[in-house]
């Protein structure tokens, strides 16, 4: 790897080529900055790529751009054209051998639940407080926002489950906002206003690129420009003074003068990068913060598709997955047509059960529930498989996170020349478009305090 190791050269220096560094990178080249970007693996995309096996594609991470934000929309569209597709395509959840529609679907649940569970739901719906903003956890604000019965079917088990840890643990703030359309307002739209009112939800429809998710990465490097682009570079130490980061070290090689830098890395590794190191109470915080990592199991099956949805969801605790996704209900051109691909997602803890389980475990362990959920039979042909460690995939945000990441930042911020970007550099549960718009506004405020041509 070479570069330009003069400070005044390169005035933007991104940490990570994920979806939010490589935005960042992406505006500041629009703006007239210019910029270098590190990437510690050998391609950009962090955890929002997509991996190819045979002659199927498949994204790490059951993802979806949701067009929540005008101005990203409009810049996603120009960077991809035609191959960015609207797709409408509802998930499920799996519960006690039937499948419930999610968004929530009044028809649908009036097939499938018994009348004495509805009229419950119905009653809670209409009799609870929904007072959640100052719920002291998650476990609180489910059960004020949507009733007991609701949130102990669809909720509690799968959120613990998820983030491994006791819904009374978890802040509110895990919920994000994917829990909309579990409540009485968004049934009654749905039931009377027809199915544009249910389309509203994140989950039933979203943009979605003709060759998987990842394209969004790959076009957003290409339009930043390659060259700028350093992957195969693990950032190994931020040296400072104080005041402001001076100096960069990659692959522990010789370090690289900065000017200013824009950090995607997860917010605990930057505390620990810094030379010299922070002060040890803020050491400690740092290591009290964890994030989830996820395994993927990848089956390539012989027919045609395996359900119609977008995902489906396993909230028992008795199965190891939480979800499972079709990328050929997302784009057809994801597998031939004769085949398809499936994703199980597995969160663990890092050391944990899951984490050091056995590929081949794994994966007859998905082989077993597909065949359990009448997915499968076992005549039906399993043409290729693969596994894949996603790390980091979540900041867990239990009890007392926002307040710890608030004081790991405010640390960080005292450096004038440092700024955090993205879903583990901030410790927050966010979206894709909200990670560009953020981007493009952090862009448009250095250019105005900093201005400078490109390189």
């Amino acid at each position: 790897m070479s570069m330009n190791t003069n400070v005044t050269d390169a005035p933007l220096t991104v940490l990570g080529g994920g979806p939010a560094g490589l935005a960042t990178g992406f505006y500041a080249r629009r703006e007239g900055l210019a910029v270098r970007l590190f990437e510690a693996a050998d391609a950009v995309g962090g955890n929002a790529r997509t991996l190819q096996l045979g002659p199927f594609r498949y994204d790490t991470g059951a993802h979806r751009f949701h067009d929540k934000n005008e101005t990203v929309t409009a810049d996603l569209k120009a960077l991809l054209g035609d191959d960015l597709r609207r797709v409408d395509a509802p998930s499920q959840i799996c519960w006690q051998g039937r499948r419930i529609d999610f968004p929530l679907a009044p028809y649908d649940l009036l097939r499938k639940l018994p009348l004495s569970l509805l009229g419950q739901i119905a009653w809670e719906q209409l009799s609870i407080p929904r007072v959640s903003d100052d719920a002291e956890h998650f476990r609180e604000m489910a059960l004020e926002s949507y009733g007991p019965t609701l949130a102990e079917l669809f909720l509690l088990n799968y959120t613990e489950k998820l983030w491994g840890a006791d819904a009374t643990t978890l802040s509110p703030r895990v919920a994000g906002d994917r829990l909309e359309g579990l409540d009485l307002i968004t049934f009654l739209l749905e039931a009377f206003g027809g199915t544009t009112d249910k389309a509203r939800h994140l989950d039933g429809s979203f943009y979605y690129p003709k060759h998987g998710y990842g394209q969004i990465a790959d076009a957003t490097a290409d339009a930043l420009g390659h060259k700028h682009i350093h992957t195969g570079a693990r950032i190994t130490k931020l040296a400072h003074d104080g005041e402001r980061i001076r100096r960069v070290t990659i692959n522990d090689a010789e370090p690289v003068g900065v000017n200013t830098v824009v950090s995607t890395l997860p917010l605990t590794l930057v505390l620990r990068l810094l030379d010299p190191p922070p002060p040890a109470p803020l050491q400690s915080l740092a290591k009290s913060m964890r994030f989830r990592h996820l395994r993927l199991v990848v089956l390539g099956l012989d027919r045609p598709r395996l359900t119609p949805n977008a995902s489906l969801y396993f909230p028992d605790r008795s199965v190891p997955f939480t979800r499972l996704y079709e990328p050929k209900n997302r784009s057809p051109d994801m597998a031939p047509d004769e085949q398809t691909v499936v994703v199980l997602e597995r969160p663990c803890h890092p050391g944990g059960e899951g984490w050091e389980q056995s590929e081949t475990s794994l994966r007859r362990q998905a082989r077993t529930l597909l065949t359990e959920q009448g997915l499968l039979e076992d005549g039906d042909t399993v043409v290729a498989s693969t596994h894949h460690a996603v790390p980091f995939a979540y900041p867990i945000l239990d009890v007392g996170a926002e307040a710890k990441s608030t004081r790991l930042t405010e640390y960080l911020r005292d450096f004038e020349n440092l700024y955090l970007l993205g879903r583990s550099a901030q410790f927050t549960y966010t979206h894709v478009h909200n990670l560009y718009a953020e981007a493009r506004r952090l862009t448009k405020r250095l250019t105005a305090s900093s201005p400078a041509s490109v390189a």
